[in-house]
């Protein structure tokens, strides 16, 4: 629907951003309950698709996220690490549309972010 959501993420501190992990904050209360969910996150960069990634967090059998099985209207507040190799942004203004699904065929839209992510320095 088109009212607005709960949702909030934090990472901090914003200083890390080059580094291999980050400490994230994640609150949310969702609109339907989460048995299934495949995120699609698309970032884009002078009207160029700059990054582009889709994956199913919650399959309703053996998910590892706690926001998995999570009922409709029950806040999720949680800490996590995001770890791994990371995409180094030039310094500019960048788009990103970050979309939740119920359904792996991308019809039911559980949630949909639109913010702006702002590089102020070139990658070293």
């Amino acid at each position: 629907d088109s009212t607005a959501q709960n949702f909030t993420f934090n990472v901090a501190p914003c200083s890390i951003m080059n580094k291999s992990s980050w400490s994230t904050n994640l609150t949310w209360i969702p609109r339907s309950d989460i048995t299934f969910l495949k995120v699609v996150f698309n970032v884009w960069f002078d009207g160029v698709k700059a990054l582009h990634w889709k994956e199913i967090l919650c399959s309703g059998v053996d998910d590892e996220y706690s926001v998995c099985g999570r009922l409709k209207g029950e806040t999720i507040a949680t800490s996590f690490d995001i770890k791994g190799a990371r995409t180094k942004f030039p310094k500019g203004n960048y788009n990103i549309i970050l979309q939740g699904f119920s359904d792996d065929s991308e019809n039911n839209v559980i949630i949909c972010l639109n913010f702006t992510m702002i590089v102020k320095q070139e990658p070293f």
